[in-house]
């Protein structure tokens, strides 16, 4: 089993999403969100290195995108992308995102 190597504390729920990128762009399903970045699960995929941005759907009307560089694929999986840096209060308010959407939804 391979250390986590991971900075930031996880969100592992899927969120609905898209993908963007050189090679081009999908419907995409996101796990393992955290401030760093994420896994991306798609059929078709980019190129490791290749620039991308992720955007997450977070209920009906709201969306969230970042950009970022694939760091690996797993074919027929999905691909990892590490977000670029954040500047300004984009740190802060992606945690406070993170953190609202790691609550458990009640029905």
């Amino acid at each position: 089993m391979k250390p986590d190597r991971r900075k930031h504390q996880r969100i592992a729920r899927p969120f609905e999403g898209t993908w963007k990128g050189a090679s081009g762009a999908n419907k995409c399903r996101i796990n393992d969100l955290s401030i760093g970045g994420c896994f991306v699960e798609t059929l078709a995929t980019p190129a490791a290195g290749e620039e991308t941005q992720v955007t997450i759907l977070v209920g009906s009307e709201h969306s969230m995108t970042f950009a970022g560089k694939v760091l690996y694929v797993e074919p027929k999986m999905g691909f990892a992308v590490k977000f670029h840096e954040l500047t300004g209060d984009g740190p802060g308010q992606l945690a406070r995102v993170l953190e609202a959407l790691a609550i458990p939804e009640h029905k």
